[in-house]
């Protein structure tokens, strides 16, 4: 081995000791037929909140196992073409932000379409000659228009879950379409000596937050309907008891600070009724009266 990579090995070794004993979530991925170029763009995002190395795997098991991880379980996750993920972020929301973080790429033929994949009418910029054939075998609806070759229509060339045909994908590779969304995979996580893979961390974090918001209005229904004081239910409980104490009162006639203006105001209102239904007869007494004729002597 040449000295100046021993020395490469050395330094990386130590690089990645030192990272190991000092983030307290280590995730292993999987850079097997992962782009380089959408690698370094992931590796951007993911900075400042998680720092990630790349190196051989043999390199990245002797560093595991010279620090304080060793006989966690991490080593027999490093495995092929690996890249060593360093993070203060918890296993989950780290394996959430790289799953939501996809990069598009070409697609290949034989892959199954993610997706309804279409080409939008317009100008593909391409010159007319071989690329005419080429778009129409792609099941195209194209004309020469000009210097360049036009798409008259959308055109759905293949619909979600069918395998992409050869014309299909080189047609999508000369129009620069990338409908392919690949994520970088997360193979485990290690934190507090616990491993996480990748079929427990790949949660849907909306739909848990959902549910932690159904969970939440139902216990606070149930705390409620059988009057469990909480901090969130004692103001509203004692409200309703304070609302329904006011009613019996008033319904018995019990007077308090609150209920003596209402029951005053009830009991005038009665009287003026009552006043009413007692004028009443002698006011038509006399009315009958003065109507009478009077008696001639």
């Amino acid at each position: 081995m040449k000295s100046h990579t021993l020395k490469w090995k050395k330094q990386q070794l130590a690089e990645i000791k030192d990272l190991l004993n000092s983030y307290p979530v280590i995730a292993v991925a999987d850079l097997e037929r992962f782009p380089a170029n959408l690698f370094a763009q992931l590796r951007k995002k993911l900075y400042p909140n998680a720092v990630v190395r790349v190196s051989k795997a043999r390199v990245v098991q002797k560093a595991i196992e010279e620090s304080r991880l060793k006989g966690a379980g991490l080593t027999e996750n490093v495995k092929g073409s690996v890249g060593i993920i360093f993070s203060k972020m918890n296993p989950f929301e780290l394996y959430g932000f790289i799953k939501k973080n996809k990069g598009a790429a070409f697609a290949k033929e034989g892959q199954l379409a993610p997706e309804d994949i279409t080409v939008p009418a317009g100008d593909t910029g391409l010159p007319p000659g071989p690329a005419l054939s080429d778009l129409k075998a792609a099941g195209l609806n194209v004309r020469p228009m000009g210097a360049t070759i036009h798409v008259v229509e959308d055109k759905v060339v293949t619909k979600k879950g069918q395998p992409i045909t050869k014309p299909v994908a080189s047609t999508l590779s000369k129009l620069n379409i990338k409908p392919i969304k690949i994520a970088m995979r997360v193979s485990a996580a290690l934190e507090k000596g616990l491993i996480y893979k990748a079929d427990v961390l790949d949660i849907d974090l909306d739909q848990v937050f959902n549910d932690f918001v159904v969970a939440h209005t139902q216990a606070f229904n149930l705390a409620f309907n059988i009057a469990y004081l909480t901090v969130q239910t004692t103001p509203l409980l004692i409200g309703k008891a304070a609302r329904e104490a006011r009613a019996l009162a008033l319904e018995a006639g019990i007077f308090t600070a609150e209920t003596t203006p209402l029951l005053l105001a009830k009991a005038s209102a009665q009287a003026g009724a009552l006043k009413g239904l007692v004028k009443g007869p002698a006011a038509a007494a006399e009315a009958s009266k003065a109507e009478a004729p009077e008696k001639k002597e």
